[in-house]
């Protein structure tokens, strides 16, 4: 009989008192992991290395991506601006299937974009007030990359305080997870679980796929 998956994203309680390294080893150790390698649209062929793993402390969601990708672009310092264009990490969660859903965006240097709403033409972003409490740790630095023939294995590790998607221990969620740069020298677009429309379009929650926190 085939192994049912496991779609537990573990609770590791003392995640807040460790180091940077420390957390990044523990929650590529126990947490959950999956690859972000889904190349819905044909035309964007391109598909960077790109892994994530899942953690939670109890107060935040831990999002570790790390990514090996040609000609890294980081041009937006400020949140909320169009880090899709950049190298960029993004994760999109909903507490209710159907229901309004969370988008998440990071660049390769952890400027964030945030928004929520139950559509795409209806997000509404979240203010410098809100985004500040979302806790980041880039590789890369926080300053722009300007050339376009760096190479980069980089990672990013994201802290999203649990009550901001409004979710606790013991309850599900609901989320795909993405890798994109719309405006890198090679402009892709990938997902963890496969997207079924004819051109790129993440802002799908029909795909999401449920995940359960410890």
């Amino acid at each position: 009989m085939e192994k049912t998956p496991n779609k537990t994203i573990p609770l590791i309680a003392n995640l807040a008192d460790l180091t940077s390294k420390q957390k990044r080893d523990l929650i590529t150790e126990r947490g959950f992991a999956g690859n972000i390698d889904q190349l819905n649209w044909e035309e964007f062929s391109y598909r960077p290395a790109t892994q994530f793993n899942l953690a939670h402390n109890g107060q935040y969601l831990y999002i570790l991506f790390n990514v090996d990708e040609k000609n890294v672009r980081a041009t937006y310092l400020n949140d909320n601006d169009s880090v899709w264009e950049d190298s960029c990490v993004e994760a999109f969660i909903s507490k209710d299937k159907g229901g309004e859903y969370f988008n998440f965006e990071f660049s390769c240097i952890g400027t964030a974009l945030a928004g929520v709403g139950k559509l795409r033409n209806d997000r509404v972003r979240m203010n410098q007030s809100k985004t500040s409490l979302i806790k980041r740790e880039a590789s890369l630095g926080k300053e722009i990359i300007a050339k376009e023939n760096v190479d980069a294995q980089w990672w990013l590790l994201a802290q999203i305080p649990l009550d901001m998607i409004k979710v606790e221990s013991g309850e599900a969620i609901y989320c795909n997870f993405y890798k994109c740069g719309d405006k890198t020298v090679h402009p892709h677009f990938l997902s963890w679980k496969p997207i079924d429309t004819p051109k790129p379009d993440f802002h799908q929650p029909k795909f999401f796929s449920e995940l359960m926190l410890q």
